[in-house]
């Protein structure tokens, strides 16, 4: 299990290095618009990705994102793209929100006034954060599954010939 999160860690600094080396314009022309697929099998992609990115499997999205783009024959660039939404400066966020939509699900709600969210916090809310971060997870991959299309369609790269 040690040996698996370490690897998920490794994989996302790779993909890192590879991003901020190309640049945000140049990744998105090479690794999306120019992609193999169909631009319903790449918004797909994107959307599984976004999915599994907000879903509650800390550790093991990476391992997931890659297999499940695999077994439904998907973009698996995309999918480990779109997955990597999960850096460390939007996991408190992600936390939140997750916690906010699963409010209303719950009978006992955590009061979230002048708490700290750590990890005591989330232990003790713990179904209130699953339901919520499945809610958000399908919610925000269906949108962006969708303006991924609009915006693939809009700009897909002109066939040479």
């Amino acid at each position: 299990m040690k040996k698996l999160i370490q690897n998920t860690l490794q994989s996302q600094k790779v993909f890192y290095r590879y991003f901020r080396r190309k640049g945000l314009k140049k990744f998105l022309k090479e690794n999306v618009m120019e992609s193999d697929g169909s631009n319903e099998v790449k918004a797909k992609s994107i959307a599984l990705g976004i999915f599994i990115g907000l879903s509650p499997f800390w550790g093991f999205h990476s391992l997931l994102a890659i297999s499940l783009s695999v077994y439904f024959k998907m973009n698996k660039m995309l999918t480990f793209m779109a997955s990597q939404i999960t850096f460390p400066p939007f996991i408190p966020l992600i936390i939140f929100a997750s916690m906010i939509v699963g409010a209303p699900f719950v009978t006992t709600q955590g009061n979230m006034d002048n708490q700290n969210f750590d990890l005591e916090f989330i232990k003790e809310n713990l179904t209130q954060y699953i339901i919520g971060s499945l809610i958000l997870s399908v919610t925000f991959s269906i949108l962006i599954g969708f303006l991924s299309y609009l915006f693939l369609q809009k700009f897909k790269p002109q066939k040479k010939s």
